[in-house]
């Protein structure tokens, strides 16, 4: 088999967040393919400790280390020095060198970097060919934070954005394939390349399932998401806010439940409103789908594609969501998911989702009948497995080899005594 090396800004396990489910998933795909060497970056013992689980699907596992003090020093110097935080950030020369070593003594036959920070790994490392996952466009979602935020926030994400988007043109420069996670990206990058291309994701339909053994909450909506990240952060405060006074006049038994790990200052306050909980951390997120009557997802900054959305769509729920989140998904809007945006827009389908139990049936039912069809990772991995074989000149399995299912995905969450259910994948 050839071997790949597969660059990670972050260790790709446990899949219970956006940035490590694609990540994994694409190792998944890619490890019936070729021999594998991971190369992540630490963020703290833990994440150095739980790489190990990968064993299974890669054989070799190298660790660099990256964040904290040092890595916001690095990360200033590099702005000061005209490039991005992101880069300085994510540096560690110990890690770059024992890939080089590893390089020596045996070549790589391609090298695939995840995330624009993992840019450098990739170039530095000799290989027949290269592909960069870009999965978002962050420079626009920098230019987003600048106009929203105030001097000198502003300028500091206006150069931000200016550095990651550096990156990424380098990236359609020098990489053989460059991919991001939905058409919308590519038109977000706004670079016109045969390189360029999307893969979307996908979701472990075999995970996330309907759950007739978990009561159904008639008036309860429920929201799932990193709570320390921005967008999150942002979406649910603006839905607190704007929406939720008025959905609580008019339904007084109405609950809002927001899931997720870290929650900041701001979301913990939000506890003080009458009929919402922050939940924290869960071991498994899908309880909470599973007792809602439909999960919303009131993102203003949104890139790519969101994972909670396809999580609910699997578990059955119905879902009202913004456009900025349905962007990159391929749903019917009004049969599938209900689109909102303005305040009385989400006013309106939330109060006509709770009256109406026969649509919002209808609704999930549709909901899960379209990831089952076209969200499942074993089919959104299979464009990918076909780019990187034949970068690489690599065979196809032999015939009758079994293919990767969601259970295989499943299975590995087991590896190493992690038997606890996982939470939601988010952000």
């Amino acid at each position: 088999m050839k071997r790949l090396l597969f660059i990670a800004h972050r260790v790709p396990y446990p899949p219970d967040k956006g940035e490590r489910v694609r990540a994994f998933h694409e190792i998944l795909a890619l490890s019936r393919h070729f021999r594998i060497t991971l190369a992540s970056l630490a963020h703290g013992d833990p994440d150095a400790c739980v790489a190990a689980e990968l064993r299974e699907c890669c054989e070799k596992i190298i660790s660099g280390s990256a964040g904290g003090n040092l890595g916001l020093l690095r990360g200033a110097i590099s702005l000061c020095a005209g490039n991005s935080v992101t880069e300085g950030y994510f540096r560690d020369r110990g890690l770059l060198r024992t890939l080089l070593e590893e390089s020596r003594r045996e070549p790589f036959d391609l090298v695939f970097a995840y995330s624009s920070s993992t840019l450098p790994y990739a170039l530095a490392v000799p290989a027949a060919a290269r592909v960069m996952d870009l999965v978002d466009v962050d420079s626009a979602k920098w230019n987003f934070y600048a106009q929203a935020a105030r001097w000198p926030k502003s300028v500091l994400y206006r150069m931000e954005a200016r550095g990651v988007g550096a990156l990424e043109r380098r990236a359609v420069e020098t990489c053989d394939a460059v991919l991001l996670v939905s058409e919308a990206e590519v038109a977000a990058l706004g670079l016109t390349s045969g390189k360029v291309t999307a893969i979307g994701n996908g979701v472990d339909t075999d995970f996330f399932k309907p759950d007739g053994s978990v009561p159904q909450q008639a008036s309860a909506l429920v929201f799932t998401g990193t709570m320390d990240y921005r967008p999150n952060v942002e979406g649910v405060r603006w839905f607190v806010r704007e929406v939720w006074p008025e959905l609580k006049a008019r339904v007084p038994e109405l609950t809002f439940t927001i899931v997720g790990r870290d929650p900041t200052p701001e979301v913990l306050r939000l506890t003080g409103t009458p009929g919402i909980t922050v939940t924290g951390t869960v071991k498994d997120v899908r309880p909470y789908l599973a007792s809602a009557s439909l999960a919303v997802v009131p993102l203003r900054i949104a890139r790519g594609i969101q994972n909670k959305i396809l999580e609910a769509m699997a578990m059955g729920r119905a879902v009202v969501a913004s456009p900025q989140a349905i962007e990159g998904l391929d749903v019917n809007i009004g049969e599938e998911v209900l689109r909102a945006e303005s305040p009385d827009e989400w006013i309106a389908a939330i109060l006509g989702l709770l009256s109406d139990g026969g649509r919002r049936e209808r609704l999930g039912q549709a909901a899960r009948k379209r990831v089952i069809s076209d969200y499942r990772w074993a089919s959104r991995m299979m464009p990918l497995v076909s780019l990187c074989t034949a970068l690489a000149g690599a065979s196809e399995p032999a015939h009758g080899a079994p293919r990767q299912t969601d259970r295989d995905a499943a299975g590995l969450r087991h590896v190493g005594g992690l038997a606890e259910p996982l939470q939601g994948a988010t952000p």
